[in-house]
């Protein structure tokens, strides 16, 4: 995280309403912390929904307290009620997860049933196959609620997995949608410690889906160093990557190891990296990915509710003063809603429609991730070209994202198998279709009734 200069603050955009759909203990807070430090959202309404008041709760006392410490004019309501938190929003964020820790669960059980290790879970393989069919219905209500309650605002997804969410808002109904990850934020940090310059002269041309974009070009200071990437890579060989969100770091081997192959730099690393490919999940090679495993537990007990950090806990209700109101994040929210009310430009990476073609060979209704220029309801973004395996490698997980968002629509159990068939992880044909219903018994609760009709 990195200090924030109060020296010139932005003029009040007045009384907006934005919603979080999903009371985050991790995010939300760090997001509101945001708004406030930059200036500008000052006397902003900001209605907080969940399905339950713990966190409701919570969260929104946390950020009572922050709003009152810094002398702002904001309201914060907290709903259980969908409709009264949408009706009139100017912007959307959502930040969740459709049946919490226990669903995750279920479906990294399925997976070592069938000998499938399971990285993150959260964007490729096939826990991420489960987490959008139980997904993505939420979100296809939730636009049209949008589109019935506040037509003209703005959807800023953070759930994970990014690619398929964020596309099939999109692709779903009429409200503007990007998603946002800070992982090309990461990235950027990266390079600057290696080439030892300011974030501000990292200049990267990325082309990809969610945690796996490549690096097709990169300048620093104006100087095209895109040559020089690998061996300042490895002559800084201490340098890692910061997650700021999750609070760990991690090495770049396996971006090296496969910008050997490829010629472009992979956005993630670790067992992000590992989730896109069939190689590293092997017996040969698992070992350097274990430490970052799911581990299953047999004989446990029902997950309940995440705990907050017991220092949430003591902000929110300690005598103390909130800590870290002067430490901006990496996540960038405060900047997309700046631009979605005001019109002034500015530039990032994000998920959104290639509609324009931003990444060539890609479908047009697929999501890719690429730097783009937003300004107001706008975007332009340079036309990005991936060698030919990088953009093989785009072309299979866009088709699963593609197959995936239409299993969930339709509760399609052969588009469903297809999505297997294509994943990295699955090197059985005949484990797909028991696979498949293990997911959807385990996942029953949390999932449309569409799938247990005969």
């Amino acid at each position: 995280m990195t200090s924030v200069d109060h020296s010139s603050p932005r003029a009040s955009i007045g009384r907006k309403k934005i919603v979080f759909v999903g009371a985050s203990y991790k995010f939300v807070h760090r997001v509101f912390r945001d708004m406030i430090l930059v200036g500008g959202f000052q006397d902003c309404e900001i209605a907080l929904l969940d399905i339950d008041e713990v966190p409701l709760k919570t969260v929104g006392d946390l950020c009572e307290r922050m709003a009152r410490q810094r002398k702002t004019n904001v309201t914060i309501t907290r709903t259980l009620d969908r409709p009264s938190a949408l009706k009139d929003a100017d912007i959307v964020v959502l930040s969740i997860t459709v049946g919490g820790r226990e669903s995750d669960m279920r479906s990294f059980e399925v997976c070592a049933k069938y000998e499938i290790p399971v990285g993150v879970g959260d964007t490729l393989g096939p826990a991420a196959l489960a987490r959008n069919l139980r997904t993505i219905p939420v979100i296809r209500q939730l636009v049209r609620d949008m589109e019935a309650l506040c037509p003209k605002a703005l959807l800023l997804n953070f759930t994970n997995p990014m690619s398929c969410l964020t596309g099939a808002a999109a692709r779903m109904g009429s409200i503007p949608t990007y998603g946002l990850c800070h992982s090309a934020d990461g990235l950027a940090e990266y390079f600057s410690t290696i080439f030892h310059c300011p974030m501000s002269q990292v200049d990267m041309e990325i082309g990809g889906v969610n945690h796996q974009a490549f690096l097709t070009r990169l300048r620093i200071a104006g100087v095209d160093r895109t040559g020089d990437i690998l061996a300042t890579s490895v002559k800084e060989a201490s340098a890692t990557v910061k997650d700021q969100l999750l609070g760990h770091e991690e090495d770049v081997s396996l971006q090296q190891d496969v910008y050997r192959v490829l010629g472009v730099w992979p956005s993630t690393g670790h067992t992000h990296l590992a989730e896109f490919y069939p190689f590293f999940f092997t017996p040969r090679r698992i070992d350097h990915i274990r430490p970052g495993l799911k581990a299953i537990m047999p004989g446990r007990a029902a997950l309940g509710r995440m705990e907050p950090n017991p220092l949430l806990l003591k902000w929110a209700y300690g005598t103390e003063p909130v800590g870290d109101l002067d430490l901006m994040t990496n996540e960038h929210a405060h900047e997309l809603m700046w631009t979605w009310l005001t019109g002034e430009p500015y530039t990032r990476v994000v998920n959104v429609l290639n509609s324009g073609e931003y990444l060539t060979g890609v479908p047009k209704d697929a999501c890719v991730e690429v730097s783009a220029t937003i300004a107001g309801r706008s975007m332009t973004a340079k036309p990005v070209t991936l060698p030919t395996a990088a953009l093989s490698w785009v072309q299979r997980w866009t088709a699963v994202h593609d197959l995936t968002i239409r299993a969930a629509v339709d509760c399609d159990r052969a588009a469903a198998m297809q999505a297997l068939m294509l994943d990295p992880h699955v090197t059985d044909l005949y484990d797909i279709a028991p696979m498949l219903e293990d997911f959807l018994t385990a996942l029953e609760p949390w999932m449309p009734r569409g799938w247990y009709r005969s």
